[in-house]
């Protein structure tokens, strides 16, 4: 069964568990929550997107997670949000006087694979 997007504002009288205040993950959801008309009552925060994942299984609240973070936590499903569309960027960061070891251009290209995966309008940036 296919389940509907949902518009952030639906969840605004829901309890959330969110990242800790200080993360720019922390900082989008708070924008997005104020753009949708809403203080979110957040009931408990974490720096582990698994952490927030288990806590939404066992009723605790909802979570706002990027894809890239999530797990299929048994009991949670995960629901694609429409509004407002929100994304995130990914940075490898290196050392800049050296070239890349062969595990550091696998890291960098397993990378690339996931945001295809993930983002269908990959545009090969």
């Amino acid at each position: 069964m296919r389940r509907h997007p949902l518009r952030l504002a639906d969840l605004a009288d829901d309890a959330w568990v969110t990242i800790l205040a200080g993360h720019a993950a922390r900082e989008q959801f708070d924008h997005a929550c104020a753009q949708s008309g809403f203080t979110p009552r957040i009931r408990f925060q974490t720096a582990s997107y698994d952490v927030a994942q288990a806590l939404v299984a066992t009723g605790y609240g909802v979570a706002l997670v990027s894809r890239l973070a999530l797990t299929g936590v048994r009991g949670t499903v995960r629901r694609d949000l429409a509004d407002p569309p929100l994304h995130r960027s990914i940075h490898a960061i290196t050392l800049a006087d050296t070239t890349p070891t062969p595990l550091v251009a696998l890291f960098l290209a397993l990378i690339r694979d996931v945001a295809r995966d993930i983002d269908t309008s990959w545009a090969g940036r």
